[in-house]
């Protein structure tokens, strides 16, 4: 811990469980002051986060919650886009009202939180960054994650046009793509049967699943100084797995 956020606040959308609250956790750890917009309550309410309740895919809900940011903190320097919800089902099969839930909780509200957060690092004049949480699954093909991997892939074709449109304001925008993470989500579907754990960890070369703390760690990375020559990019992060071109090989070309 360096206390390299000392000063600093960072908007954490979707910090009430899972990545978020791992993510909020490491950026109080940075000594950022940190302010979590969701619509549920937090799981465990982190000692230092200022939670409002905010629907990111709502553009009233949007400006009301950043309203309210800049009466108690004046400023923004970080912001994470993070919120998301998953509706699993094939093409032919999944409803409009799950996919524009899908699209618009990731998407919409990435875009919303950018404008609201772009627009007041242009005006404070001393940059700030940007990272959004897109996913492997926005990478490879999922079957029945139709909605949930569009959305994923357009947060990355957004981070890149809002990385050309800001860099010159010093404002960065990036996005890190996680693989499979322990969160709830991952242990619902496994319960569900959406997800079967065996066939995940065959399929990833470093044979486990990350922890939540594995994703926050990159993000508070791309956020920070150390990474201020880095903008318009996607660091993936899972284990290998998108870069996996052979599921089974044979035992001698193992390393172990």
């Amino acid at each position: 811990m360096t206390q390299s956020f000392s000063g600093k606040v960072a908007v954490i959308t979707g910090a009430a469980r899972g990545i978020g609250d791992a993510i909020a956790m490491r950026f109080l750890e940075e000594g950022a002051r940190v302010f979590s917009l969701d619509l549920g309550e937090p799981d465990d309410a982190r000692e230092g986060v200022t939670y409002l309740k905010a629907d990111v895919s709502n553009v009233e809900s949007v400006a009301e919650a950043f309203g309210r940011i800049d009466d108690a903190a004046g400023q923004i320097d970080v912001l994470v886009n993070n919120a998301g919800v998953q509706r699993v089902g094939l093409a032919e099969n999944i409803s409009p009202a799950d996919w524009h839930l899908v699209l618009n909780t990731h998407l919409t509200g990435m875009h919303l939180c950018c404008a609201q957060a772009i627009r007041r690092m242009r005006e404070r004049g001393k940059g700030g960054a940007i990272v959004s949480i897109a996913s492997a699954a926005g990478i490879v093909g999922i079957p029945g994650r139709g909605p949930y991997g569009a959305a994923k892939a357009g947060i990355e074709g957004l981070t890149r046009v809002y990385a050309t449109e800001t860099a010159a304001a010093n404002i960065r925008v990036n996005a890190v793509a996680p693989g499979s993470t322990r969160t709830k989500l991952i242990e619902q579907g496994l319960k569900d049967g959406s997800i079967r754990g065996e066939w995940q960890l065959e399929r990833i070369p470093m044979g486990r699943l990350a922890e939540p703390r594995e994703i926050a760690d990159p993000v508070v990375y791309l956020a920070s100084d150390q990474a201020s020559y880095i903008t318009g990019q996607t660091l993936v992060v899972d284990g290998g797995w998108t870069v996996q071109g052979m599921v089974h090989v044979a035992d001698w070309l193992r390393a172990s």
